[in-house]
């Protein structure tokens, strides 16, 4: 059964998160809102509050990024890198740890993201932290030390099967054989290691496992008039290298991550009208590398053969060739360090004025707000010297090698460059606002007008935003059962060059049925009952500078004179776009909220986002009509559709034991209107009324047998082929195969139209356990990873997927291969996007499990102390899917996939 059903059904039946967690059933919330709150983000505490989110809150689909420090990219219905905001501004969740966060929520539908205006289109994810409390004290110290473990890593042939499959693939590819029977008996036997290596490069590269600590400490309480909440949080993470080889004698170049925050906030009452909220965030970090990046030391170590020299040679010195120049362990162990100081400082200061003795319900508000971000680098360079080992042998007797060694680049010393500040932004809010609220009767009215500027500015040239809106907002009740609420932004940008400002109006309502009289006779099975629908209108103005200027560019040169002297020429660069406007999304959509026997919630949203004057890149596109590059245009038009789910069910049997059981899911389809792809020769090539993404590429429908399949078929013109090469299929029947035969295939790569979530838990006499899992369906991936799925094309490396897993074609299993045969060549025919290659993305994942004991109190009431609690967290922990060796969400040879364990405690005085 396809994971698709597996989920729909698993949300029919199951019930979903907890009311605190997942389902907002607010009295009168009129758009779609979801909220996930401290307590269950706590559950799933890891050190980056990115990985807290995986099947929590429906509509966001929270997709893994395979590399070292990299964020999970999150799809909020649809649409990637929805707008972050931490109490109020936009700031990154980057610095944060899950012990400051209160509630996460996400504004979905255009009623909610109006307010946002040229920044709304994408949809809001809105952060509050955590403040004080009246006339209480607590203290809270957790800590936690956790180990990762590489999972889901390719298997790589070893040096004695690799020098047979290079030697099979020349021979397919009609070369001379690279490896004689005695250089591989010499890399069978391990006779010649200078010669013939067998190097898990793998193996040498990486360590078991790495380690992990985090310690907090909160202070959380207040008096009659003040408030404050105060965290310190530590971090280190420590990187996968191999220590062998990362310590030197003056650095280490082993990945490291160490963190300090402090955050502070405090509310006073400064009078009994005024209130004063004063939030300040501190952060520094420290960052360590090898000099080089992983995305450059990580390939190197998967796409070097075994067999192609020794980490070091006899003679001690890094092994190499004139092939393979780059010793995938002395790139990270001999060519320096790199590291940064990222220093952040966040601050904002809110006044809350009641002015109810100039008229009741009047009140104002003014704030700011400052963030500074800046790094500080550091560089230490060096050179290493490889040897090079040629083998001589007399292949008629079978007499022993002889070796000519040469050793080529230089041991250079070690030379730091302390860069100083590199990067720094600054971002600067203003704001006011004027709050009026009174019930009159059965009426209830709440207007408020509000201002809002702010300034972004980072180093560089046309790095400088700037943004201002006028806000108005008006809530209306009747009886606490019909709700109507308006909101009309009107909002300027200084990304514009003219006509900056736009008016995003919004609309909705809502109707809580279950306080209607006929519905008295039903209210023991349903309590809460409420319908939702909504419009709004959003912008999005992440655009470029001076798009609608033109400029001359550098192109090529010319001789002249007598001395035929070289000089430089410029040409017209990419026509200046004209009309240039801000991409507009129109949200429609309808929601419902129950809650029935007092145990069971629901929420469920349909929505229909139109998105027009999207900014269309055109990229390489060149017109031959006017001999230019064709610029960017406000062109761009396509629909997203979907709907969403969350149900939940939580119980408590007996003073002893509770549970809950729920799940999640959603669906996005997408269409694409019009994309100015321009004219195409046939209908199937063109992606107008397919999703975002849509794949294509050829359909492959088997492989040439022999020369004479060759020659009664269509001409293949991306490479010379040969027998045991795929074949396509010719769509358009002019007996060529080329890039008009390309057609839609599988689903969008970039974006699941499915994502779930499903929530187990329960806690009896102080022992719970919690899990989560994920999952994604309807997205399609190409096995196109290098030495893994597409083997020693251009000295590159080979998997045991391709040895073992599958059955490649060769003259003995050419009726029952299911790959094509190997080559050593660039074989740009076998590689083309096609359906040999695609493969269905859906997975599902066990993405967090808690298990916790908390320790009576007759155990920890001597020691002072309010709660204990003792925990072993898994994160990562298993994944269902159609992928071989890599991870399903991010197929890239880079930092390795980790499957990760935590062990802590928790206390609280």
């Amino acid at each position: 059964m396809k994971l698709k059903y597996i989920l729909i059904i698993c949300a029919a039946i199951l019930s979903s998160n907890r009311t605190t967690a997942q389902i907002t059933l607010d009295e009168k919330e009129t758009s779609s809102v979801a909220e996930v709150t401290a307590d269950k983000l706590e559950k799933n505490s890891t050190l980056n509050p990115y990985d807290s989110f995986y099947g929590l809150l429906p509509g966001l689909s929270v997709l893994q990024q395979v590399e070292w420090g990299a964020n999970p990219s999150l799809i909020l219905r649809g649409s990637n890198s929805p707008l972050i905001v931490v109490d109020g501004y936009v700031r990154s969740l980057e610095y944060i740890s899950n012990v400051e966060i209160e509630s996460v929520k996400i504004l979905k539908d255009g009623a909610a993201t109006a307010i946002w205006g040229q920044r709304g289109s994408k949809g809001v994810i809105m952060v509050t932290t955590k403040r004080g409390k009246y006339k209480s004290k607590e203290i809270s110290v957790n800590y936690n030390h956790g180990m990762d473990f590489p999972i889901n890593q390719p298997e790589m042939a070893d040096g004695y099967t690799y020098a047979l499959a290079r030697n099979e693939a020349l021979h397919y590819d009609g070369l001379p054989l690279q490896y004689s029977q005695p250089m591989l008996d010499a890399l069978r036997d391990g006779s010649y290691p200078d010669l013939f290596a067998n190097t898990d490069w793998a193996k040498e590269a990486l360590r078991n496992h790495t380690t992990t600590n985090q310690l907090d400490i909160t202070f959380r309480g207040g008096s009659e008039k003040l408030r404050y909440f105060t965290s310190l949080s530590y971090k280190n993470h420590f990187g996968i290298l191999n220590e062998q080889y990362t310590k030197q004698e003056r650095y280490n170049s082993q990945l490291r991550k160490y963190e300090l925050n402090l955050r502070m906030n405090m509310d006073i009452d400064l009078t009994p009208t005024t209130l004063v909220k004063w939030t300040m965030f501190g952060s520094i970090k420290e960052r360590t590398r090898p000099k080089e990046y992983t995305s450059t030391i990580f390939p190197l170590v998967y796409n070097t053969p075994s067999a192609v020299y020794p980490v070091k040679t006899s003679g001690d010195r890094w092994g190499g060739n004139l092939i393979y120049t780059k010793n995938p362990i002395a790139t990270f162990a001999d060519q320096g360090y790199f590291k940064e100081n990222p220093r952040v400082l966040q601050t904002d200061l809110r006044i809350i004025q009641d002015l109810a003795s100039i008229t009741p319900g009047l009140s104002a508000e003014l704030a700011v707000a400052y963030d500074n971000y800046a790094v500080y680098k550091e560089e230490g360079a060096k050179t290493y010297a490889y040897e090079v080992n040629t083998p001589i042998a007399n292949i008629v007797t079978g007499g022993d090698f002889e070796t000519i060694s040469q050793v080529y680049g230089t041991d250079a010393a070690l030379s730091v460059n302390c860069w100083g500040m590199t990067e720094q932004n600054v971002r600067a809010n203003l704001e006011g606002k004027i709050n009026y609220e009174r019930t009159f009767g059965q009426h209830t009215l709440n207007v408020n007008g509000m201002y809002q500027q702010e300034y972004y500015s980072s180093l560089g040239r046309n790095n400088t935003t700037k943004r201002m809106a006028f806000i108005g907002m008006a809530e209306y009740n009747f009886a606490n059962k019909y709700m109507l609420d308006a909101t009309v932004a009107y909002a300027g940008t200084s990304r514009l060059p003219n006509n900056r400002y736009r008016a995003y109006p919004a609309l909705s309502m809502a109707w809580l049925i279950s306080k209607e009289k006929f519905m008295n006779g039903s209210s023991d099975i349903i309590d809460f009952f409420k319908l939702r629908a909504s419009w709004g209108q959003a912008g999005n103005d992440n655009i470029d500078y001076e798009l609608e200027k033109a400029y001359w560019a550098s192109y090529g040169s010319y001789f002249f004179t007598d001395g035929n002297l070289q000089g430089g020429g410029l040409r017209e660069s990419t026509l200046p776009m004209s009309d240039l406007t801000l991409e507009r999304v129109n949200k429609y959509n309808i929601g419902i909220d129950m809650r029935l026997l007092k145990k069971l919630s629901l929420t469920a949203d349909a929505y229909i986002h139109k998105y027009r004057d999207a900014l269309i890149d055109a990229g390489n596109m060149y017109s031959s009509v006017f001999g230019n590059s064709v610029p960017k245009q406000n062109i761009g038009r396509y629909d997203r559709r979907g709907f969403e789910m969350a149900i939940e069910w939580q119980d408590r049997i007996n003073k002893d034991f509770n549970y809950y059981i729920g799940a999640n899911i959603s669906r996005s389809k997408t269409k694409v209107l019009e994309n100015g792809e321009g004219f195409k020769d046939y209908p199937y090539m063109s992606a107008k009324g397919l999703p975002i993404g849509q794949l294509f590429g050829l359909e492959a429908i088997g492989y040439f047998q022999d020369e004479e399949d060759i020659a009664q078929s269509p001409e293949q013109t991306f490479s010379a082929v040969r027998p045991g090469d795929i074949k396509y299929k010719d769509q358009n029947n002019d007996k060529i195969i080329d890039s008009r035969d390309v057609v839609a295939i599988g689903h969008s790569s970039s974006i699941p139209e499915w994502y779930g979530g499903l929530q187990l838990g329960f806690e009896y006499k102080g022992f719970g356990l919690d899990l989560i899992f994920q999952g994604a369906a309807g997205w399609s991936k190409q096995l196109n990873t290098s030495s893994v799925y597409r083997p020693l094309q251009n000295n590159t490396n080979i998997s045991m997927w391709y040895l073992e897993d599958k059955i490649r074609w060769t003259e003995k299993t050419k009726d029952i291969a299911n790959v094509p045969r190997l080559s050593t060549l660039d074989n740009a025919n076998n590689y083309q996007t096609s359906t040999q290659w695609l493969e269905d993305g859906s997975y599902l994942k066990l993405r967090n499990v808690n298990i916790y004991y908390n320790l009576p109190q007759k155990w920890i009431a001597p020691l002072k102390m309010k709660d204990c609690k003792v925990y072993v967290r898994g994160n990562n922990l298993f994944s269902l899917d159609h992928i071989s060796y890599l991870n399903v969400e991010n197929m890239t040879l880079n930092y390795p996939d980790m499957f990760s364990v935590y062990a802590g405690v928790n206390i609280k005085f």
